[in-house]
Formats: structure tokens, sequence, C-alpha cells
């Protein structure tokens, strides 16, 4: 019996494309979106941020905090109102999440790691605030809501996006039973697939996450659109050069 494409996320989009054949899809970068809104947004795939870890060696709170920055965006805006590349926080406000020390040691661990390699390793949902409770509270704070953390020996490159199933099946390949919202912009598209192969997982990793995106929170990855051609039919499908899971809140 055929299986609808949405089954086989484990398998290399190279392997589909040796079947059927399958040709880039380029993304246009959206620069229209009003900025105000996106940072205002408290639903759907908006306010997700890059967390690097300062190894600058200076008094604290001046180095040692966070640069964050908006994945997608060329400028993020600080907690001071003006927009720059990449803002510095003091202080990680994690009040508004209930996740345990051990998950948060891993962000901030991730985090480390994104300052010593390419890549990108921790995200974090939220926001800046504008005090924090050091020596310099004008220097703000970022308030975690949600963390993401990288599984896999794979570089990010390519979009972030959130993707879930979305129910729909089909009675042959390709099937678009995913949807992936591009973060921080309203873009969004139904794909037949996922290739985990680029993000370096082990089977049992890609197995943990094709079982993710049947969840509420789904799976961020990291990636490029490509088309695959098959019975006739043509559908989008995504490369993961890297994936991310949410760190669970604790139960209350």
């Amino acid at each position: 019996m055929m299986r609808s494409l949405s089954g086989l996320t484990a398998l290399p989009s190279i392997f589909i494309c040796c079947l059927a054949g399958c040709s880039p899809q380029d993304e246009p970068a959206d620069e229209s979106v009003d900025e105000a809104a996106l940072a205002g947004a408290a639903d759907g795939a908006y306010t997700y941020f890059r967390v690097t870890a300062d190894l600058r060696k200076c008094a604290s709170p001046l180095c040692g905090g966070w640069f964050v920055n908006r994945l997608n965006r060329p400028t993020t805006q600080c907690h001071d109102g003006r927009n720059a590349a990449t803002c510095y926080a003091p202080v990680l406000d994690w009040s508004e999440t209930r996740v345990s020390e051990d998950d948060k040691a891993q962000l901030l661990d991730a985090s480390r790691q994104d300052a010593l390699s390419a890549g990108v390793h921790a995200i974090a949902r939220g926001r800046f605030a504008p005090t924090n409770s050091t020596p310099r509270p004008e220097l703000g704070r970022f308030v975690i809501t949600e963390a993401w953390v990288a599984e896999g020996t794979g570089v990010a490159s390519g979009v972030f996006v959130k993707v879930k199933d979305n129910g729909r099946r089909c009675p042959a390949a390709p099937c678009p039973s995913l949807t992936e919202q591009t973060l921080n912009t309203p873009r969004s598209a139904a794909i037949a697939a996922i290739d985990w192969t680029p993000a370096g997982m082990s089977d049992d990793q890609i197995a943990q996450f094709i079982r993710l995106l049947h969840t509420p929170d789904g799976v961020i990855v990291a990636g490029d659109r490509y088309l695959v051609h098959e019975h006739g039919r043509t559908a989008e499908t995504r490369t993961a050069t890297a994936a991310y899971a949410r760190l669970a809140d604790a139960a209350p």
C-alpha cells in the first residue's frame, strides 16, 4: 500500500529527488512587514530570537550577558527602542516559564556554543524589558517565554521556520501534510516532507522530531525549501540544516 510522503519525513530529500526530481524554491525576503506588529504579536511564529553568550572579559553587567537578535530579520528592536543588528541583555528573565534548572542550563550551554562555533544553537521566544535588578538597570533585560535548543551536529543555514502536522492525508505522494510558519514574518506554506539529513541527527533523534511534529509546539528547523515532483504532482519540501526542540515546562 502506498504511503503519503508525510510518513516518510525521515528520508533524505536527496533520495526523494533521485526518485522524482526536484529543484530549489527560493523564499524572497519580506521587509514590508510592520515592525511594531511583529514586536507586539503574542501568537503565531513571532518574537523568536537567537541567544548568544557574551564572552567578553569586563565588569558585569556591562559584559558577560547575552547578545540577542531576531531570527530571519536584519534588525532587532532593543530594550531602549533603538534598532540594531543585535542587542545586549545583561539578564535573562525566566519568570514567565516553568522550565527546570537543568533545562535552563541546556539553553545557557547552547548559547555559549553559539559564541564559540558556527551556526545557531540557542533560540528563545520572548521580549525585551526596559530595566533589570543589577547596578545598571538601564541596560534592560530579556524575558524568556519559550526556550529551544538544537540537536545534532548540523550548522544552521537558510530560513528558520516552525513546522507542525496539519492533519491532511492523501492517497498518494506528495502530500502537503505539514504546515510551516516562517519565524518573525507572516509567511506560511504547506510542505510535503522534511529532509533531516543535513541536521546531523541520529535515527533516534530523527524519530523524536517526527513525533514532535504531531504536538502543539511542533519543531523549529532551519533550511531551504525545494520542489519535489512525483506521480504527476508537485509539492514543496524542506531541508533541515538544523533542528530545535522546545524545552518543556515542568508540571505546576
